[in-house]
């Protein structure tokens, strides 16, 4: 065993080290310089150090000292980017190839490992799961009284009126986390449910100190962090809706539970540094959950740092919830299924967003759709052509007879070279006065866009209406939106 009075580099440390190439947008790191996360033995920390802090910068500063030509006018001296003490211990570093090979004469042993881009992976939830608030499991819980999640993503918006704090109590005076003020975010903004917000950037300015964070504080400009903080714990918000559909009061799952943002996901990019980061001031601030919506594709546990900072979080007692991922249902398609995280796969309710498809015969058809405007189109002329019914061209659109009062039929897309996502965009820049889909691709129920009039049905459906079509000397449609059903209706 080395001796706990030697410098850092004199110690026999056992440390897991990977490169940080990757964020959402795989930027490439400036200078021949890459972010490292270094895992220590905190049992190993000298005496002569105060803390783990003043460790891991004195580690730093001996590579400084070993290999001096590595900072001129021209390189930038290796940096300490965090240090981490909660969920693991160590700290992420910018070194060059040169210092990296220092590092590794410190009688280290060593593994380095490239990591792959990260992926990103409702009002009616609590109702399709039968939460009843006057009795049975929801009232049991307290509606998550007083329990903190520590929401890891993209920020807040703290203006939505799912983050007001009526009927919260004080803060629990357990809670040591901070309300961090930034750009157009400031202290006043946090309250009862929105108890903490923080933000992690450092890994992205390592990467290149040129970049100018856009939004350099909690607030959330994707709408993604925002979104499943208020899944999670969002208070009571009446009369909200989508655009017409799915009025009603939105909730969380938790609604009494309070609200930490750590924001790690920008504009500019995210690294694997501010996560681990975020994650590690989350335990710190003495949060219960953590729940994160991120993860990495197709990496062995031993280099997944969610995995391995979710290990450590649980070794304090804190309980990681971890999205499953947008892929699949293909086999290894499963993301953050480590067994001491809590993975969370989304599914689909019982609810349907709609519009009604009334032909001129007085057959009524219920399509999908998430048209945003109480737009009703009244006994308008409906047409199918075999050729135009791929609607996946301007030129092809072009030859519409009279678009803007004619309603056309646009065919299933599957085993096509284009999909229906390319009919959307085509049929939009036609103007036409709105367009019957026939589909069966799961994925336009992902979509949150409805640029055009128009709703989706499938093809037993769609064989109904192009039978008509074809049947009638002036064949003619109305199409009503921003209707809701549940399957029971």
């Amino acid at each position: 065993m080395g001796s706990r009075m030697g410098l850092p580099y004199c110690l026999h440390l056992l440390f897991l080290s990977w490169f940080l190439s990757a964020h959402v947008f795989c930027l490439l790191a400036v200078a021949q310089r890459s972010t490292y996360i270094v895992h220590l033995d905190k049992s190993l920390m000298p005496n002569i150090f105060a803390d783990h802090h003043h460790w891991h910068s004195s580690t730093i500063d001996s590579i400084k000292a070993t290999v001096p030509s590595s900072v001129d006018r021209f390189h930038s001296a290796p940096k300490l980017v965090y240090s981490y003490d909660s969920v693991i211990h160590g700290f992420s570093a910018v070194l060059s190839q040169d210092e990296l090979e220092a590092l590794k004469s410190y009688q280290v042993r060593f593994s380095i490992q490239r990591y792959n881009c990260w992926n990103l992976t409702t009002p009616y939830t609590s109702d399709f799961l039968k939460l009843n608030p006057s009795s049975g499991l929801w009232p049991a819980s307290g509606l998550g009284q007083d329990v903190i999640i520590g929401v890891l993503d993209s920020g807040i918006w703290p203006e939505s009126a799912s983050f007001r704090d009526d009927g919260m109590p004080e803060v629990p005076k357990r809670w040591k986390g901070i309300c961090k003020p930034g750009t157009q975010f400031n202290t006043s903004l946090c309250n009862r449910k929105l108890i903490g917000a923080n933000y992690f950037n450092k890994g992205i300015l390592a990467n290149d100190p040129t970049v100018n964070i856009s939004m350099n504080s909690a607030r959330d400009t994707d709408g993604h962090g925002t979104h499943v903080a208020s899944i999670a714990a969002g208070n009571f918000a009446k009369g909200v809706s989508h655009f017409g559909y799915a009025p009603g009061t939105a909730k969380g799952v938790a609604p009494r539970a309070r609200l930490a943002v750590y924001k790690f996901r920008f504009d500019e990019g995210l690294f694997t540094s501010d996560l681990v980061a975020a994650m590690d001031q989350a335990v710190a601030d003495g949060v219960d959950i953590i729940s994160i919506s991120y993860g990495f594709r197709f990496i062995p546990l031993y280099e997944d740092a969610i995995s391995i900072a979710s290990f450590g979080a649980m070794m304090k007692g804190v309980l990681v919830s971890a999205s499953a991922g947008n892929r699949g249902p293909s086999m290894g398609s499963l993301g953050n299924g480590s067994p001491w995280i809590l993975c969370v796969a989304s599914g689909y309710t019982d609810r349907t967003f709609a519009g009604t498809l009334t032909l001129g015969n007085g057959l009524q058809i219920r399509g999908w759709s998430l048209f945003p405007a109480r737009a009703f189109v009244r006994d308008s002329p409906v047409i199918y052509n075999k050729t135009l019914a791929a609607c996946n061209s301007d030129e092809l659109l072009s030859q519409v007879p009279e678009p803007e009062s004619t309603i056309i039929i646009c065919d299933d897309s599957n085993g096509n070279n284009w999909d229906l996502s390319s009919q959307f965009f085509y049929v939009t820049r036609a103007r036409l006065r709105a367009v019957i889909f026939i589909s069966q691709d799961p994925r336009v129920f992902r979509s949150a866009s409805f640029s055009n009039p128009g709703v989706v049905i499938d093809k037993k459906k769609g064989k109904q209406v192009i039978n008509y079509v074809k049947s009638s000397v002036s064949p003619t449609a109305t199409i009503t939106f921003q209707e809701t059903y549940v399957d029971r209706e």
